[in-house]
């Protein structure tokens, strides 16, 4: 068994239950952590309770308290700096909504590429709840950086060299930390795993180990094939509501983000990307003067022109709230004044 030391880090928000079968399955591992931190996001379901009592029975799991929601790419940052500080030679990386197999670590270690210095950053393959792949957690990029997804054939094999790669379980060496540095916590959410596999690539090769399995609890059915749907099915994919908009624009910003950092400004692309993006909204979604407000907004800063500053899903949730609550006594105004004039019409009628 190698000696490496290595850290898990998670990071949670609110889902009390998966982070506690994320835990016991990191404390399970047929390989032992040396140490697991939790960055919880401000949660008030009770994790910090449930962190506190795990804490207290187990000397390596530290609890890092945040007073705000950092996001995902904010939680990571945080977590990967504490641990880092610590020395470890490894970080494996995932969300509460993940769980490693008991031997996913053991398999990560032992393989063939954890003994190579030119591989500077591995990860396992991802399962869903319905025992299916999911081939979106990796993958290469095109010459455009677009995301092109791992196949079945690539998972056939022990293992396979990718360009990207989800914080479902990432296994990241540290000299390699040393080098790139740590996510960008400004992205909040969505691609910062996979700008920061692409900083990873350039010092060295990343692959995915399939013997190393993760349980991925988001019932997501990204790979499910257009031709199997029906119209109505494939009108469902596609809907856009309000209330999903703040992530869904926020990842956006993020990609073009990313594509500016890693191939250079494209002006005419980025506009282009996201006149597509509003154009779905207008026509699958709820179109909301918000959604259309906030794409502009996040559109800016994706190109330099505004500084990063996403809008946090609470507050995103109270702006709808507010936004609807305002167009209410507007329509009951509209219902009166209608059945006024109806009214009036029928009385001239009668005469």
């Amino acid at each position: 068994m190698d000696k490496d030391r290595i850290a898990a880090i998670v990071v949670s928000f609110n889902r009390r239950a998966l982070l506690q079968e994320c835990i016991e399955g990191l404390l399970s591992q047929t390989r032992p952590l040396d140490a697991i931190y939790v960055i919880d996001n401000g949660s008030n379901d009770g994790s910090r309770e449930y962190l506190s009592s795990i804490e207290a029975r187990h000397d390596n799991v530290i609890a890092v308290l945040s007073n705000t929601n950092l996001g995902g790419a904010g939680g990571f940052s945080l977590g990967l700096q504490k641990a880092y500080e610590k020395g470890f030679d490894w970080y494996w990386l995932m969300d509460d909504d993940a769980e490693p197999m008991a031997d996913a670590l053991e398999h990560l270690m032992l393989s063939d590429d954890a003994s190579r210095q030119d591989v500077v950053a591995m990860c396992g393959a991802v399962w869903g709840i319905d025992s299916r792949l999911q081939f979106w957690h990796q993958g290469t990029f095109d010459e455009r950086m677009n995301p092109v997804v791992a196949t079945p054939a690539n998972h056939a094999a022990p293992s396979f060299g990718i360009g990207y790669m989800s914080f479902v379980g990432a296994c990241i060496r540290h000299h390699a930390v040393q080098k790139v540095g740590f996510p960008l916590k400004e992205y909040f959410v969505w691609n910062d795993d996979v700008e920061y596999t692409a900083r990873l690539s350039k010092i060295g090769e990343v692959r995915c180990v399939t013997a190393a399995r993760m349980l991925h609890k988001d019932r997501e059915t990204r790979d499910v094939a257009p031709g199997s749907l029906s119209l109505r099915e494939w009108y469902e994919t596609r809907k856009m509501p309000a209330a999903a908009q703040w992530k869904h624009a926020c990842g956006t910003r993020n990609f073009v983000d990313m594509v500016f950092r890693h191939r250079g400004r494209a002006l005419l692309w980025a506009a282009s990307l996201f006149a597509r993006r509003i154009g779905r909204v207008l026509i699958f979604g709820e179109r909301n003067p918000l959604v259309i407000g906030l794409y502009i907004r996040y559109f800016q800063q994706a190109i330099g022109l505004k500084p990063f500053e996403t809008v946090l899903p609470s507050d995103w949730k109270k702006q709808l709230s507010e936004a609807k609550d305002r167009v209410k006594p507007a329509q009951k105004r509209d219902a009166r004044g209608q059945e006024t004039s109806v009214r009036v019409m029928s009385d001239r009628d009668s005469v």
